[in-house]
């Protein structure tokens, strides 16, 4: 199973990022948008594992004395890897990062990418530099406004479903007061 770390948004939340999304929703209408349910922070992307009770297991023993988190959107924009990625960028938070730098300790995975805070809206395939240049100043033009605190972080299985993912919470783990 697929597995990864995240920090999950409360309801509210997703509704709330849903409506601020609408008119990029109505105009970009051929992009592949996440669904409100599985709007997410991701922490660590865990990949293949076989055992997941192993996975809670470390974690429950070994990653603790973290601080729950309260996190802001900052700006949003787009990155590019073999697709275009829109994402929300949140605030760094050093709670979120000393709980970022614990599991990937705990899980032998070097920091080869800084870890920036964000939340995925939206894939689509690279488009023409063109198209690109208007959709990058589009979302640099959207500014949502989100802020919540987390005092969990959750275990998920991504399971892919024709083109789209499920993300199935498996476990959910308390950070410290």
């Amino acid at each position: 199973m697929r597995l990864f770390l995240a920090i999950d948004l409360p309801a509210e939340i997703k509704q709330n990022l849903e409506l601020q999304l609408q008119p990029l929703k109505k105009e970009y209408p051929y992009l592949t948008w996440v669904e409100p349910e599985n709007f997410h922070i991701s922490l660590l992307f865990l990949g293949e594992v076989e055992d997941k009770d192993e996975i809670v297991r470390r974690i429950e023993e070994n990653v603790f004395d973290v601080r729950p988190v309260y996190l802001f959107s900052l700006s949003s924009s787009i990155f590019i890897q073999n697709k275009i990625t829109l994402y929300v960028k949140f605030k760094r938070d050093k709670s979120l990062e000393k709980l970022v730098e614990k599991l990937r300790q705990e899980f032998n995975m070097p920091e080869s990418v800084k870890f920036v805070p964000h939340l995925t809206v939206a894939r689509y395939k690279v488009p023409s530099k063109q198209q690109y240049l208007l959709l990058k100043k589009k979302m640099e033009n959207f500014s949502p406004d989100l802020e919540f605190g987390a005092d969990t972080f959750t275990l998920f299985e991504s399971i892919p479903s024709g083109k789209r993912l499920i993300y199935k919470n498996l476990h959910e783990f308390k950070l410290e007061r």
